[in-house]
C-alpha cells in the first residue's frame, strides 16, 4: 500500500497543523524606554506580577485564581509576561470556587496541563509572553499564551476597557480590565466542547492522528534540577495528520468555515458509508483503512478557507478546501469535463444548500456549522466519475501474448496512441482527453486481448460500467472502408475472491459490438456492485480487472464484415444513473456556450431529482 492515508496508519508522520505561541525578541530596557512621556501613566514598581496582583485588593479573586491553580510561581519567576486583571467588580467569589473546582477537577482525573481548561481558557487568556505596552495612538494584534489573537489599543484588550494600563514590574507589564477577556475556541477545538459532536471529535482528535509536541524554545524555562530544566509554563505545538486533508483547523491566523454532522447524523452517515469501503480481508492495517476511509468520506468537502471563498463567491458556490478550484485544471484532470467535486452551488439556500440546515456558531479563526440535516450528497464528493483512460500505462494489466519462434511470449497486438484531430468536428472534445489507443494485430491468426485494471472503486454502491470505443474517422477521415468495419468483443471482469464474470448485453448476449463510423458508449453493466473496494489499494492480488478480447471468426475477418482491430477510448465507472445517453440533448434546458462541443453537457437533473443540487450527465449518441 503507497498510499499517503496508508502511511499515516503505519505512523508514518505525513503532516502537521502546527499551532504555538509565537516568540518575540524585545528587551525589557527597549519597552520602558518606548514609554513616552505622553503616556502619562507609565510607572514602574518594585517587585514582581504576582506580589503586585497578590497585594491589590482589586484584584483579590483574580489572585485566588491564580493561587488556587498553582500557577503564582509563573507569574513570579524571572519570566517577561504582560497581565490583563480583571477585578472584582468582573470576578466573583462563586467565579472563583467555580474555576478552581473546576482546574482540581481536572487534575484529580489527569488532563494534561496544556487542556486543563481553567488554564487554558481563563488564565492564559488573560496573559501574554513578553511585554506589551500601550500608546495613546496605534493599536497592536498581540498573541496570547494560550495562542489566541486579541487587539490591543490604549483603552481596550479584545475590546474590554482597560482601567489601568502600563504599570511596569521587575518581570511584566500589568493591566486591569474591567470585563473578563472572553475566550472563543478554535473551530477545532469547538468540536471538544459541543457533547452533540461527540462522534466527530472522537474520529478527529483520535490518538491515530492527533498529539501534542512540547516546544522547549517557547516554553517558560524554571529553574535546574539535575541536569534538566524544569519548566514554570510548557508550550506545545498540536499536530494532527488529519489536517493534511481538511485544512489547518487548529491556526489561529487562518480563517476558516467547516460543517459536521450532530452525533446522530453522524451514526447515519457512518453506517451507510462504511460496507463502501469493504477491503478484501488481506489487504494490510484493512480494519484501519475500513475505520479512517469512511469517516474522511463524510468530513472531506466540509472545511471552506476564507482565503478562496469571498462572503459573496461563497453565497454563490462555495469551494472546500478539497475541490479543484481552477476550472482549466478541473478540465485536464477530468480528462475535458470541469466536474465540480467538493464544490457547492447555493450553500445557504434553503432546503438543501450543504449548510442550509444548520446552526452557526462563531469561533476564533472563523464559524462552525452543526448540521442536524446532512445535505451534502456523495456524488458531490467522494462517490465520483472513475476514468479509466487506455492511453495510461498504469491503467493497463497485460496484453494478450503467444510463443514465438524463439519460444519467448510476445504481444499479439501493438498499442499505437492516437489524437483525435481538431479539425474533426463530430469527434473532437467528444472523447475523454482526446485520446485513444488503437490495438493493431501483429498477427492474423488468433483474436487478441487487453487487460485493464479496474482502480479506486468503491464496494456495495451501485455503478454503471462503460466501455468508450472510438471508430477510425476519429484519427483520419480517409480512412478507407475496410478500415472503419465494426469489432465484435467478450469482456470478462475477474474480482479477487469471486472469481471472473462475462459482461452481457441488455439482451443477454456475451458479444458486444461496436459502432463503426461513431463514438460507441457499450454498456457493459448497469447499477453494478463490487464486492470489493480498491480505493488507493496498490498491490497487485487485490485489484479487480476487465478483459477486453476481440471474437472475431476468421470467415468474418476474410470477408472484410468485422475487424480484430480495437480502438478504446476509456473503461467508464459512473455512479448508477449519473450518465444518460441521449440522442439529442434537451431542448428544454438552457445550455451554456462554453460547453458546447464538449463531452457532454452539464445540466441540472429532471424529475425526482430536480429540485436537489445534483447534476446530471448528458452524453449524445
Amino acid at each position: 500500500m503507497i498510499t499517503k492515508l496508508y502511511n499515516i496508519l503505519c505512523a508514518g508522520l505525513l503532516g502537521c497543523a502546527a499551532f504555538a505561541v509565537t516568540a518575540c525578541t524585545d528587551t525589557w530596557d527597549d519597552h520602558y524606554n518606548s514609554l513616552g512621556s505622553s503616556d502619562g501613566d507609565a510607572v514602574m514598581h518594585e517587585g514582581s506580577l504576582w506580589q503586585a496582583i497578590k497585594s491589590d485588593p482589586d484584584l483579590s479573586n483574580f489572585a485566588a485564581v491564580i493561587e488556587g491553580c498553582d500557577y503564582a510561581k509563573t507569574l513570579n519567576s524571572s519570566q517577561v509576561f504582560t497581565v490583563f486583571a480583571p477585578t472584582n467588580d468582573q470576578l466573583s467569589q462563586a467565579e472563583v470556587q467555580a474555576l478552581i473546582a473546576e482546574y482540581k477537577a481536572e487534575v484529580a482525573n489527569r488532563v494534561v496541563e496544556e487542556d486543563n481548561v481553567v488554564l487554558k481558557e481563563f488564565i492564559q487568556n488573560h496573559m501574554a509572553l513578553y511585554t506589551h505596552s500601550v500608546k495613546r495612538e496605534g493599536s497592536d494584534s498581540i498573541v496570547l499564551m494560550n495562542g489566541k489573537y486579541a487587539l490591543l489599543d490604549y483603552n481596550t484588550i479584545d475590546g474590554k476597557r482597560i482601567l489601568t494600563r502600563n504599570q511596569l514590574y521587575s518581570n511584566g507589564i500589568l493591566f486591569k480590565v474591567a470585563e473578563q477577556v472572553s475566550y472563543l475556541p478554535n473551530v477545532f477545538e469547538y468540536l471538544r466542547k459541543d457533547p452533540e459532536l461527540d462522534s466527530v471529535r472522537s474520529f478527529l482528535y483520535n490518538g491515530m492522528f492527533y498529539r501534542k509536541e512540547f516546544i522547549p524554545e517557547l516554553s517558560v524555562a524554571g529553574s535546574i534540577v539535575n541536569g534538566k530544566t524544569q519548566y514554570l509554563d510548557s508550550v506545545f505545538q498540536t499536530q494532527n495528520e488529519l489536517f493534511d486533508y481538511l485544512g489547518r483547523l487548529s491556526t489561529e491566523d487562518s480563517s476558516y468555515i467547516m460543517v459536521a454532522p450532530t452525533n446522530e447524523v453522524w451514526k447515519q452517515l457512518v453506517e451507510e458509508y462504511e460496507p463502501y469501503f469493504n477491503y478484501p480481508k488481506d489487504v494490510d492495517k484493512r480494519d484501519s483503512l475500513v475505520y479512517t476511509n469512511t469517516r474522511l468520506a463524510i468530513m472531506r468537502g466540509t472545511t471552506f478557507s476564507r482565503t478562496f471563498n469571498s462572503e459573496a463567491s461563497f453565497l454563490d458556490s462555495a469551494m472546500s478546501v478539497n475541490s479543484t478550484r481552477n476550472y482549466s485544471a478541473r478540465r485536464s484532470l477530468w480528462g475535458g469535463i470541469p466536474f465540480e467535486y467538493y464544490q457547492y452551488i447555493k450553500p445557504m439556500e434553503k432546503p438543501y444548500g450543504a449548510l442550509a440546515q444548520a446552526e452557526m456558531m462563531t469561533c476564533s479563526n472563523g464559524q462552525f456549522y452543526k448540521a442536524t440535516q446532512w445535505n451534502i450528497d456523495k456524488r458531490q464528493t467522494f462517490n465520483q466519475f472513475i476514468i479509466l483512460n487506455a492511453n495510461q500505462s498504469t491503467n493497463v494489466k497485460e496484453l494478450s501474448k503467444l510463443e514465438d519462434s524463439h519460444h519467448e511470449l510476445v504481444p499479439t497486438i501493438s498499442e499505437v496512441p492516437c489524437y483525435v484531430n481538431s479539425d474533426y468536428r463530430n469527434f473532437y472534445d467528444r472523447v475523454w482527453n482526446n485520446m485513444f489507443v488503437e490495438y493493431r494485430p501483429n498477427l492474423t491468426t488468433p483474436n487478441h486481448s487487453v487487460t485493464y485494471y479496474l482502480r479506486d472503486v468503491l464496494s456495495n454502491i451501485g455503478y454503471d460500467i462503460y466501455l468508450v470505443t472510438v471508430p477510425a474517422l476519429a484519427n483520419d477521415s480517409n480512412a478507407s472502408e475496410a478500415v472503419r468495419v465494426p469489432t465484435k468483443l467478450r469482456i470478462t471482469m475477474t474480482t479477487p475472491g469471486k472469481g471472473s464474470e462475462r459482461m452481457k448485453t441488455k439482451d443477454g448476449s456475451e458479444t458486444f459490438v461496436t459502432k463503426a463510423d461513431s463514438i460507441d458508449y457499450l454498456l457493459l453493466a448497469e447499477d453494478y456492485k463490487f464486492d470489493v473496494c480498491t480505493a488507493g489499494v496498490s498491490e497487485e492480488p487485490q485489484q479487480i480487472t476487465l478483459q477486453v478480447e476481440t471474437r472475431v471468426s476468421s470467415a468474418e475477418l476474410r470477408n472484410g464484415t468485422y475487424t480484430r482491430t480495437m480502438r478504446i477510448n476509456c473503461v467508464l465507472i459512473v455512479p448508477h444513473g449519473a450518465l444518460q445517453l441521449v440522442d439529442a440533448l434537451p431542448e428544454d434546458e438552457s445550455i451554456p456556450s462554453y460547453m458546447w462541443g464538449t463531452p457532454g453537457v452539464l445540466l441540472y437533473p429532471h424529475g425526482q431529482y430536480a429540485d436537489r443540487p445534483y447534476k446530471w450527465w448528458y452524453m449524445q449518441r
